[in-house]
């Protein structure tokens, strides 16, 4: 890999230094460093400033610079365009990323070959009404269906290849992928799942019974949500953070294994167990 993307957080690395840092690093290793051409006057030198769609045409790498969240922002575009991530996580947790800010000796490695990429599940979302298709969008960490405000219970029901398993009253429930277990479904109560595990987990958050529990299903299953009454507040629906649709009371949400895959990049002495230790211990 010779031709490697460079996704800032601009709010993440204040003045892009540390940006500027790795660009500065991969040149000096001969390699051809792209960026988005809205960072042109960021005196970055040598790095070849270009369009979204054109940087992921001739990347071999993107090299995301942020959070969980800013490898998400560019997931789309590098499943649509098969493009691998290597995150540098500049954030708090960083479950995606595969190494900390500075530790460029990762490029060692990557450039001598020596790495693996995993395939990651990504999720469909299609929002019906009438049985049309009015809305579509995808995501590689959850689908959250939830109250539009602060604290806003709703009433939804789920079912699962045709079978209701419920009709939950909570703050929301949340449709997971095996990646997409370690964040907002977590912390909700859900399992933890291995990351290659090719399966969803559905997770409500605040239930209002002591009966709702998170469900792991296959990949393969369809889930669908809808509405239900007392209609005590607006249903929103989130694709990884990002706020995509209010449903309405005639509309449904059908989840389902999305044909598109996101690669994540790893060396091969990174290991899923290690990386939990340590992001979760107190």
């Amino acid at each position: 890999m010779k031709k490697l993307a460079l996704v800032p957080n601009a709010l993440r690395d204040i003045g892009l230094d540390e940006t500027r840092k790795l660009a500065q690093f991969l040149l000096e290793k001969g390699n051809a460093v792209f960026m988005e051409e809205r960072f042109q006057n960021e005196s970055l030198p040598n790095v070849q400033f270009v369009s979204l769609e054109r940087m992921m045409q001739e990347a071999e790498l993107a090299v995301v610079l942020g959070g969980d969240g800013t490898i998400l922002d560019i997931a789309p575009q590098a499943a649509r365009y098969h493009i691998p991530i290597l995150g540098i996580n500049l954030g708090s947790l960083g479950f995606l990323a595969q190494a900390e800010k500075g530790e460029y000796e990762i490029f060692d490695a990557i450039l001598a070959g020596e790495y693996q990429l995993r395939d990651c599940m990504m999720l469909d979302c299609t929002i019906l009404k009438n049985g049309e298709e009015i809305n579509r969008f995808t995501a590689l960490n959850d689908i959250v269906v939830s109250g539009d405000g602060y604290s806003r219970m709703v009433t939804v029901s789920a079912s699962v290849n045709g079978t209701c398993i419920g009709t939950y009253s909570a703050d929301g429930l949340i449709a997971a992928t095996a990646v997409g277990s370690t964040a907002y479904s977590l912390s909700a109560g859900g399992a933890i799942m291995h990351p290659e595990i090719d399966a969803m987990i559905l997770t409500p958050i605040c239930p209002h019974t002591m009966k709702a529990r998170s469900t792991v299903l296959p990949a393969k299953d369809v889930i669908e949500i809808a509405s239900c009454p007392p209609y005590r507040s607006s249903v929103v629906v989130m694709a990884d953070g990002k706020r995509k649709h209010v449903l309405e009371q005639d509309e449904q949400i059908r989840i389902t294994r999305s044909e598109q895959k996101v690669q994540l990049l790893y060396t091969k002495d990174r290991n899923f167990f290690d990386v939990l230790r340590k992001k979760l211990s107190d």
